[in-house]
């Protein structure tokens, strides 16, 4: 379980009601609760099925906690993407990108699809760490200042912008003849 650094509970939470999320007063023997709980998101298993509420998750795998009112809102899952994964190569001391990409997952409030890849820097093994198989940002802070770990990053609704601006023009060019 992962714990947020955040504090001050009022003592409502984001709760799994029946197929619904609803943002309630904590109650029962959670009514005292000065943590939130809901699902996990990672980007290999996207948002867990972790039911949301109030109080700690224990040793539950796949549960997060926060200790804000609230501040365990509701993830829904967005579009999955592809990245590269890189490796070290020991016969040519290179990192290589693997033949096929790796799938990831996201959260529909993501407005992009990060990557990480070696930077131009990464001339050792130990230089670079890849995180989550390529996907999502660098891992090690470090790595990215020293410009040995890189980040890519696409708009989430790039397709959508793009019909927004094609369609539009093909209106104006089929109103022409």
């Amino acid at each position: 379980a992962v714990v947020s650094t955040q504090s001050g509970h009022y003592g409502r939470g984001f709760q799994t009601v029946g197929d619904k999320v609803e943002d309630k007063l904590c109650a029962g023997d959670d009514a005292d609760a000065t943590k939130c709980k809901g699902p996990e998101f990672t980007y290999a298993a996207g948002i867990t099925s972790y039911d949301y509420g109030c109080g700690e998750c224990g040793d539950d795998a796949g549960c997060v906690e926060c200790a804000t009112a609230s501040c365990n809102v509701e993830e829904v899952a967005g579009d999955a993407f592809e990245c590269e994964n890189y490796e070290w190569n020991n016969a040519t001391d290179l990192f290589v990108a693997n033949a096929a990409n790796t799938t990831c997952k996201s959260k529909a409030s993501m407005t992009e699809h990060v990557c990480n890849k070696p930077g131009t820097v990464a001339e050792l093994e130990a230089d670079f760490t890849a995180a989550n198989a390529g996907c999502g940002p660098c891992s090690v802070a470090q790595e990215k200042t020293d410009k040995k770990c890189e980040e890519a990053s696409t708009e989430v609704n790039s397709a959508v912008s793009m019909t927004a601006l094609v369609l539009p023009l093909i209106a104006a060019i089929y109103a022409l003849f």
